[in-house]
């Protein structure tokens, strides 16, 4: 084909010029990164401005500060031989090895890493992150560093956010690729109580990962617990909390919602009881203490909660016409 790209191998790996032409699927993070070169170059004024998708971004414009070619990509090619094609992992490379606004999935088996990240960097008022969930860099609304659902429902609703690795997350959080990451420091009496109390085992792993001064880590004290006999695993926990995640009192009805404030109970049910289909539904809200904790109750009727003896007893009752 006329204008198929083969890279060449005996190229410089990062060109000085070079363009890539903008598709739907990488068109938010070419965007992103365009709208910050054309307001720094006051080539346009407006922030929300936005990247034509049958374009192609470069590096610079010849003539002007627009970032971007509109037209065929043989007429530029013969106009500026100077530019190379690259691909989107290049454009990365040279635009930003670690994009400024990122996410990525919690799943069981990074959850422990992004966990501990988590709970050092959003707002202590956050106090709920688990499995399903997406770690961001910044939320864009509050301080709790996540997403409250997949990875692709955060694209889709935060398309400037950049899906990345572990490996990336270790690269940009500086946290050590191997299972001993944050430092931290017990008491010596501590390490010869944990010592003194130790299997052969259990003290060949003390001695692996505790200095004599009591230097260890997160996931070492993790790891000891996860040897320790059940009489020593709750002592564990109980002297060293902030390496554990907290177990939350609320419920997680995250996997029930697929739409905003979906109803819990079925449009046959609801019928057949009288009532508005909506009537009870997981409540969706800024709030993290309600966000899929909750429910909400329609306000096309008015609700009652008493007592009746032990019971907690809610009524549904019809509003005046």
């Amino acid at each position: 084909m006329e204008n198929e790209f083969k890279p060449n191998p005996n190229q410089m790996k990062h060109p000085e010029k070079w363009y890539i032409p903008v598709t739907e699927e990488n068109h938010a993070e070419l965007q992103t990164w365009w709208r910050k070169q054309v307001l720094k170059s006051r080539w346009i004024s407006d922030p929300d401005a936005r990247l034509r998708e049958d374009a192609f971004l470069l590096s610079e414009h010849p003539t002007d500060s627009s970032y971007y070619w509109c037209g065929s990509e043989k007429s530029f090619t013969e106009r500026y031989r100077s530019y190379q094609k690259i691909t989107l992992e290049q454009f990365r490379q040279i635009t930003n090895p670690h994009p400024e606004h990122w996410c990525i999935e919690a799943t069981e088996e990074n959850f422990k890493e992004l966990y501990a990240w988590w709970r050092n960097n959003a707002h202590e008022r956050w106090t709920y992150f688990q499995v399903g969930y997406t770690l961001v860099s910044d939320h864009p609304r509050d301080e709790s560093k996540y997403y409250g659902g997949s990875i692709a429902q955060c694209l889709d609703d935060y398309p400037q956010f950049v899906e990345i690795t572990l490996k990336q997350f270790r690269e940009i959080t500086n946290s050590n690729q191997t299972t001993m990451s944050k430092s931290i420091q017990i008491s010596r009496d501590l390490l010869n109580a944990y010592y003194e109390a130790a299997t052969t085992p259990q003290k060949e792993y003390l001695t692996k990962y505790f200095k004599l001064d009591g230097t260890t880590t997160v996931e070492a004290i993790r790891g000891l617990h996860d040897i320790a006999c059940p009489t020593w695993k709750p002592k564990i926990k109980k002297n060293h909390p902030d390496c554990f995640p907290v177990d939350s009192k609320y419920f997680d009805f995250s996997e029930h919602v697929a739409n905003k404030n979906k109803s819990i109970i079925s449009a046959d049910i609801c019928k057949s009881l009288g009532l508005e289909n909506d009537f009870i539904q997981v409540r969706n809200s800024h709030n993290p203490e309600l966000d899929k904790r909750s429910f909400y109750l329609s306000a096309e009727h008015n609700w009652e909660l008493v007592q009746d003896d032990n019971a907690t007893v809610l009524i549904p009752t019809k509003k005046s016409c």
